[in-house]
């Protein structure tokens, strides 16, 4: 289409004002949704779970064989001082003989589970104990969930004070007798922390090495002036992105790039470009085993080998499913922010899949491309520097390193350390001199002032002290995003430890919990852990499902892992990226990204990207439904039932089966002779 030559006629229209949606319009959805979910799950189990199909033979089968290799993994003889060189891990998965093959690793395995993953001390709380450390994490939960309505800490003062709180509660509570000793420094996980500290590093440089650099290069390439394809284009990035990364990294390096966009072109409402970035993180990062904290728990923590390829096969189609109902949602409930000037939603399709379009989206693309015509930096962006050269190469050997499978923490972190060497040997030899000139009031230049050392001799400027990284970049780092987390790991640890949630778990799932993948009982089994990951982190959640299913197949896993990372777009709590996200944007100055705005399009997403992708992945899946090394997937499923029922008659029979039906028959022939007779 033509360009108009006056810049007059190409001036951005104005934004649409942000208008007040109406209660149902808002909640509708979501409201909607939950009535679905109830009404699936009734429709599947019955409303008093009386269609709960029985355990199957293989199933008993298999518990069985669970319970003797744990009873046989308690009774074995261990070397004490090897396990406490090992420290957190198991060592090899796959054991020689010699070195005590799978049972040895099972032990070790067990001990883990048994001790880092979770050590049940719940049995130490009172119920007072337990009830006031729950109110206490609620409390804080609420605290944290709508910060904005109470006093103006913000979330990081909030979980740093809740962790706090929480350390001194269980003091006073150990001292008088109503729960155990809180170990604080077990509760908190560092290796996230590093790993946020490492993100944060090498974004800072990344961002502040050099104008037009890689940074400006990546925001570049999310520009649009059409407002939906900027939101497609975000949620394409992120998606692969943080299937490729990990989902904290991607949403730490764009959300400030996010809100650039949304500034430039003056949004009326960043909202729908926010949660384009943090909900498609979250579903993206569900494709990898790396893709986020929990995957790689759950593939560390598994009894079976779990492989990249055989990971991303079973998680491929869930995940697209999700994509495009996550993407749908956007498109509809975001309509008229993203489709100015648009009658409604038939138009909305039009407008993506048959080309039309309407004035105003007309007016934006003229007046973006008169922009870029008189821009005179368009240029500059489009030229590559040995700077920016360097850049490439150095984030190019970070995602390898990902991609390699080394340790994401010391990646990360070696990365911005290595950046920042860069940065200041360039801030030092090639970055002009800043102008330090002072002047006086009528614009004249004042002369340089003089510094002296402490004998009162003259130092002469080249030999002044350089700024450093410590006094500039390095103050950029957001700790109390650090602090953040740390004060959460102390409010879940603690909650943990009283049991609640397994207590929860095991109340809600009821006959459920023994065969939790298996339909129909795997979408009452996406619900609760839907429930728990939004209120007491998905992380621990993966932990406690460790512990309570020690020898859960390669497909629970799978099920675990889609499910518990899906549910973190439920609420702001459901995931780091989305606190990561609203911390960002309102670094620079967008605090739009609240609770209350993200809970009306989280909820109904969610769940339907949820039970999609679940019923999907019950249909098309690659990991085996059975455990190679506990032995289920080479026995004999017809064996198995027969023996079973076997067994069944056996125990009939000497329970006094025999009896009973010798009872019935005697005492029908005495009523049959009693009624001929007259009696």
């Amino acid at each position: 289409m033509d360009i108009e030559a006056t810049c007059e006629n190409c001036e951005v229209p104005p934004a649409d004002k942000p208008y007040k949606r109406t209660f149902l319009r808002k909640w509708g959805p979501s409201l909607l949704a939950i009535a679905g979910v109830l009404a699936v799950n009734a429709m599947l189990l019955g409303p008093s779970g009386q269609k709960i199909p029985a355990l199957t033979p293989m199933q008993l089968h298999s518990r069985k064989l669970g319970e003797e290799r744990t009873n046989a993994v308690l009774k074995m003889e261990f070397d004490a001082a090897a396990d406490r060189r090992m420290g957190r891990s198991f060592g090899s998965r796959n054991l020689s003989e010699s070195e005590g093959g799978i049972m040895e690793y099972t032990r070790r395995r067990h001990r883990i589970l048994g001790d880092y993953t979770h050590e049940d001390v719940s049995d130490q709380f009172t119920l007072f104990g337990k009830w006031s450390v729950s109110i206490i994490y609620f409390a804080f939960w609420v605290f944290l969930m709508f910060p904005n309505w109470f006093l103006p800490i913000g979330r990081p003062g909030i979980a740093l004070g809740g962790g706090l709180t929480m350390v001194v509660y269980r003091y006073f509570l150990n001292v008088f007798g109503h729960g155990p000793v809180f170990e604080a420094e077990r509760v908190i996980i560092l290796e996230p922390l590093f790993l946020l500290f490492g993100l944060m590093l090498t974004t800072i440089y990344l961002e502040k090495m050099e104008r037009g650099g890689l940074f400006d290069k990546l925001r570049n390439s999310l520009d649009d002036p059409i407002n939906w394809k900027r939101s497609l284009k975000i949620m394409i990035m992120s998606t692969i992105g943080s299937a490729a990364v990990m989902n904290d990294s991607v949403v730490l390096i764009f959300s400030g790039v996010v809100v650039d966009l949304c500034v430039r072109h003056k949004v009326s409402n960043s909202m729908p470009y926010l949660l384009s970035l943090a909900t498609t993180a979250n579903i993206g990062s569900a494709l990898t085993m790396t893709g986020n904290p929990q995957n790689i728990l759950i593939v560390s923590l598994a009894y079976d080998d779990i492989g990249w390829a055989e990971f991303a096969s079973n998680m491929i189609l869930p995940v697209l499913a999700a994509s495009i109902v996550n993407a749908l949602m956007m498109f509809i409930y975001y309509g008229r922010e993203l489709f100015p000037g648009s009658s409604g939603l038939f138009q909305n399709f039009s407008i993506m899949f048959l080309g039309t379009s309407t004035p105003e989206i007309i007016a934006l693309h003229n007046a973006h491309q008169a922009k870029l015509a008189t821009d005179p930096d368009a240029e500059m962006s489009n030229g590559w520097s040995i700077w920016s050269k360097i850049q490439v190469f150095v984030a190019i050997c970070f995602l390898a390193c990902f991609a390699a499978g080394f340790d994401v923490c010391v990646v990360s972190i070696s990365t911005g350390c290595i950046l920042m060497v860069i940065n200041a040997y360039k801030h030092q030899h090639y970055d002009p001199r800043p102008d330090n000139t002072e002047y006086d009031s009528d614009g004249n230049p004042l002369p340089p002032k003089k510094m002296y050392d402490i004998d009162g001799n003259e130092i002469p400027p080249e030999e002044e002290e350089l700024i450093t990284e410590s006094e500039t970049t390095l103050t950029e780092v957001d700790y109390g995003l650090l602090l953040l987390f740390i004060g959460q790991f102390l409010l879940i640890g603690s909650f943990d430890d009283t049991g609640v949630p397994q207590a929860f778990f095991a109340l809600t799932m009821g006959d459920c919990a023994n065969q939790m993948t298996s339909v129909p009982c795997v979408y009452w089994f996406v619900m609760i852990i839907t429930i728990l990951s939004n209120i007491a982190s998905n992380v621990p959640v993966c932990q406690m499902l460790a512990a309570t299913f020690p020898y859960a197949t390669p497909y629970d896993w799978m099920q675990v892992s889609f499910s518990a990372t899906i549910a973190g777009n439920l609420t702001m709590l459901g995931s780091a990226a989305n606190m990561i996200v609203a911390f960002q944007a309102a670094k620079v100055g967008d605090r739009s990204f609240t609770s209350e705005r993200h809970a009306p399009f989280g909820i109904p997403s969610t769940l339907l990207s949820l039970y999609v992708g679940t019923f999907l992945l019950t249909l098309v899946h690659f990991s085996p439904e059975c455990s190679v090394k506990l032995g289920t997937c080479d026995v004999d499923e017809n064996a198995v039932v027969n023996q079973y029922y076997q067994n069944r008659a056996d125990d009939y029979y000497n329970a006094g089966g025999a009896d009973n039906a010798a009872n019935n028959y005697y005492d029908g022939a005495a009523n049959d002779a009693a009624n001929n007779y007259g009696y």
